[in-house]
């Protein structure tokens, strides 16, 4: 075996950690020299650094997925950000841990840093805000090697304990408060109150990014409390922003204000690839508060399967069912599931969209003051225990009764009914939607997933399946 390149020369002392580049034509290296360097693979020459910051010797370097930044760990107990074109650091040192810290690794999306410390602790960090979202003491020993999974559901870590460990953070992560003290939305905040206490909690303020004006976006649709438009960011990528429609909190009712705020703060700790993701907030020309999310082309499930009546509806329902697996391991409920709400990327895959939020089991930094959380939404979609109560509460259940309710017949449940009340009457007589044939032919795969549907619309919620089980079922 031969070496690809000439030895890379440049560090004065022993290098401790290398990593290449998401597209392969750069390798980012850290030592013992204190110093960060990237290089590039054709030339072998370092084109960025030496990057001084860390006191210490740099321990472990990670990139993230985008190449855009790099993570790097040292002797100083510090974790630092780097942005790799500039060389430049970004954010706040990430601080905490009480020892060197000896390993770095990016999440999937590049939304957290997982690190490995000599205290032997693994901690999790969320880089918008440089804070510590997670701390796990399971190891008697050093942790020396941390990495995420490939669907970022999973930590892996290695100790000088000999143990290796794997911990679910789906329930934890994404779900977890920030330490610091409550923050509370109240109706006698403005919007550009509310909009500061939410980046005070995490949530990443865009307006850096692009024009606040957005002179040239387009209105393309009308949400559940706001406007949907098509707009860009410096960088020429199309974004859509979700406007909240009112300037202050005296000029709408204050149980629709908590409800986009709650929507927004749990929404920006959501990291999944079948969710479509937060990618900030920004003051929309100066009076709503605006919610910045990637552009999906394909538009919604219900016109992406109008458009596209030959899609793979088998992945499209795993990649729901995954979404709501998620969702739920987090004691997240949507709360509006169908067609409607779920986005699909420009390579087809499924995001759900439009949440709800109206149930976090768990406690939040971010506290609202209690008010009905029963909003319902759709009635067609709507689980029948909830039709027969006079303030109705979504519940993981409920939820699971909504999916797949419209996914492989490309039409809205009970489409012979024309008014809602029909739709009641025959939902209260437990009568189920017919089975699309076409859909779900008569063999061991069609009735395999009609049985799993019959049993999603159960009336005795305790005998739906999980979205867990879904998920295991139509990926069978």
């Amino acid at each position: 075996m031969t070496a690809a390149a000439n030895p890379f020369n440049g560090h004065t002392k022993v290098v401790n950690s290398v990593q290449f580049s998401p597209d392969g034509t750069r390798v980012v290296s850290g030592s013992y020299d204190k110093t960060i360097r990237v290089w590039d693979v054709e030339h072998g020459t370092a084109v960025i650094g030496p990057l001084d910051g860390h006191t210490e010797s740099v321990s472990s370097v990670s990139v993230s997925p985008d190449g855009s930044q790099i993570a790097s760990c040292s002797a100083d107990k510090t974790i630092r950000l780097w942005d790799t074109r500039s060389g430049r650091t970004i954010g706040n040192l990430c601080e905490g841990h009480t020892s060197w810290v000896n390993s770095v690794a990016f999440s999937p999306r590049g939304t957290y840093v997982a690190s490995g410390d000599g205290d032997n602790t693994v901690r999790v960090w969320d880089i918008r805000s440089s804070r510590q979202v997670q701390l796990y003491e399971e190891h008697t020993g050093s942790v020396f090697s941390v990495a995420f999974s490939p669907c970022g559901q999973y930590i892996a870590s290695g100790s000088h304990d000999t143990k290796i460990i794997i911990r679910n953070i789906l329930g934890e992560e994404s779900g977890l408060a920030y330490p610091s003290g409550p923050h509370v939305i109240t109706s006698q905040m403005s919007t550009q109150q509310i909009f500061e206490c939410l980046i005070s909690t995490g949530c990443i303020d865009l307006s850096s990014e692009m024009d606040t004006q957005q002179s040239t976006a387009m209105i393309v649709s009308g949400g559940g409390f706001g406007d949907i438009w098509m707009g860009k960011l410096h960088s020429g990528g199309k974004v859509a922003i979700k406007a909240w429609r009112t300037n202050t909190v005296d000029q709408c009712d204050y149980k629709t204000i908590k409800r986009a705020a709650r929507e927004l703060f749990y929404w920006s700790k959501m990291e999944h690839p079948n969710v479509h993701r937060l990618q900030g907030v920004i003051m929309f020309r100066d009076q709503y508060l605006g919610m910045v999310s990637e552009w999906m082309n394909n538009g919604n499930l219900h016109e992406y399967l109008r458009k596209q009546p030959n899609a793979n509806r088998y992945e499209l329902c795993v990649d729901v069912a995954l979404g709501l697996q998620y969702m739920h391991s987090c004691n997240m409920v949507h709360g509006d599931l169908k067609a409607l709400n779920v986005l699909v990327s420009s390579d087809g895959v499924a995001k759900l969209s439009d949440f709800d939020f109206s149930i976090m089991s768990e406690a939040s930094t971010l506290v609202f003051s209690e008010s009905s959380n029963s909003r319902l939404g759709s009635l067609r979609w709507t689980a029948p225990e909830m039709l027969l109560e006079e303030t109705p509460k979504r519940t993981k259940q409920s939820d699971v009764y909504a999916l797949g309710m419209e996914i492989h017949t490309g039409e809205v449940p009970y489409p012979q009914c024309r008014q809602d009340f029909l739709v009641l009457l025959t939902v209260q007589k437990g009568t189920l939607p017919t089975r699309p044939l076409e859909r779900l032919k008569d063999d061991k795969r069609g009735n395999t997933i009609w049985e799993l549907l019959s049993s999603c619309w159960s009336r005795d919620m305790s005998e739906r399946p999980s979205a867990k089980q879904v998920h295991e079922t139509v990926s069978g």
